[in-house]
């Protein structure tokens, strides 16, 4: 069979601080925020002026769109995936090379794949302001808590809030590995969203899938494709 590469060009799509709760046993970071609850009303409004600043940042030219295909697609190479709905893939002209999907924006909703990084490797560039932001590098000998605090620190960067609701261990890319729930609050736009990852470190390489959506309408709608992507991850190399 012929497996594609899924993406082709389609210029017409538009398309910290960190919460104390953990599980049991789990490492806490110091300092946290109140979740603040709002109204649906301007939570909508919030999504929606999401989606308005991916399209304008489209339409500026800082970003490039492309159409993902439906079926089998390799993902950075070396992993491969079962995709049964259509995604675009969204990439900045600063890109940190994250291989990154969406249906709505990636301001708004952001399937993001972690392919094989290995020892030393950077989940995310670096910012240059504030000073002292610590690397957020994977370590082959990392276990399960390390992985997932790597992930809280980087969805809480900037004042961002980050609470860990769920751990459970999960089969990933055919090996054990481990699925996590979490909610957060951007502290650029104040917008409340869910995540949920999926990760498995295999021969010393970090494997990973991340989603996160507005947790008002966009995450149940999406959680189900986003489900069946990781689900179907498999090894290629």
């Amino acid at each position: 069979m012929n497996h594609r590469s899924g993406v082709s060009h389609d210029p017409s799509t538009g398309a910290g601080r960190t919460a104390a709760a953990r599980p049991d046993g789990w490492p806490t970071r110091h300092g946290s925020r109140h979740l603040r609850s709002k109204p649906d009303a301007a939570l909508r409004r919030q999504a929606l002026f999401a989606t308005a600043l991916a399209a304008a940042l489209w339409v500026a030219g800082c970003a490039q769109v492309a159409h993902v295909a439906t079926g089998q697609v390799v993902v950075g190479q070396r992993m491969m995936v079962d995709v049964d709905k259509g995604w675009n893939q969204f990439q900045f002209s600063l890109d940190d090379g994250t291989p990154t999907w969406t249906q709505e924006g990636v301001t708004v909703d952001a399937l993001k794949f972690y392919v094989a990084k290995k020892d030393g490797e950077l989940i995310a560039p670096t910012p240059s302001e504030p000073k002292g932001v610590v690397p957020l590098a994977f370590k082959s000998g990392m276990q399960a808590a390390d992985v997932i605090v790597l992930y809280e620190k980087l969805y809480s960067r900037g004042g961002s809030t980050f609470k860990l609701e769920k751990v459970i261990p999960d089969t990933f890319v055919g090996v054990p590995g481990y699925r996590f729930e979490f909610s957060s609050i951007r502290k650029s736009d104040d917008l409340r969203l869910r995540g949920v990852a999926w990760f498995a470190v295999r021969n010393g390489e970090l494997w990973a899938i991340t989603y996160t959506a507005p947790r008002l309408a966009f995450f149940d709608a999406g959680i189900g494709g986003a489900e069946t992507i990781a689900r179907s991850a498999r090894i290629t190399l």
